[in-house]
């Protein structure tokens, strides 16, 4: 039983700090703040903080590896066909909304490092790149620097298109080219277009 409490105590400084750091996150960089500030944001005390983490950029990482982690489950949800399916783009779009404020940091150029190479080094951890050519590597590079600009742009909007409709969108994209997503997006348009005049 004692054990069972000092893993809920672990688990929820960790919540404390990382929650700490995404706010704090929210106007300065990481390479700007300070652990001070962290442990101040959690109510926690430095020699905590050193229990777990060794710097800023420690308890940076670990928030990717849980996000990564998340999303090895949505990966594993049995609806869930491939990577590349409406269904799993759709649930990882649903996580990334129910967790915008996040997302907004973690795609920021606040993090310790870049907007695109962020995310394709997030969404290469989900790709066999050793059956691939280095055309593939290529193809992977692009779809991840655009889906992550992509997530940017929608996140940041008030109003958005759900998750539904963006998977469409991407999926149209990835699996049928730009031409394909023009027409796809020109269809949209249309079908906007007419429920406007029947309303």
């Amino acid at each position: 039983m004692e054990q069972q409490n000092d893993g809920r105590r672990v688990r929820m400084t960790k919540m404390l700090l990382k929650s700490s750091l995404i706010d704090i996150m929210k106007t300065k960089s990481i390479h700007t703040i300070s652990i001070k500030e962290i442990c101040e944001g959690a109510d926690v005390n430095r020699s905590t903080f050193y229990r777990h983490y060794d710097t800023q950029y420690d308890l940076y990482d670990d928030i990717i590896e849980d996000i990564a982690a998340d999303i090895a489950a949505i990966h594993n949800d049995p609806e869930v066909k491939d990577y590349t399916s409406i269904e799993f783009l759709t649930k990882v779009l649903e996580y990334i909304e129910n967790n915008r404020e996040k997302f907004l940091v973690i795609l920021s150029d606040k993090g310790k490092i870049s907007l695109g190479e962020a995310f394709t080094r997030f969404t290469n951890r989900f790709i066999d790149h050793e059956s691939m050519s280095d055309v593939g590597l290529y193809v992977t590079q692009f779809l991840a620097a655009g889906l992550t600009s992509t997530m940017w742009t929608w996140l940041n909007k008030e109003i958005r298109r759900s998750p539904r409709e963006l998977a469409s969108l991407l999926y149209s994209i990835i699996m049928h080219g730009l031409g394909r997503a023009m027409k796809y997006s020109a269809s949209v348009k249309e079908e906007l277009e007419k429920r406007s005049k029947e309303n």
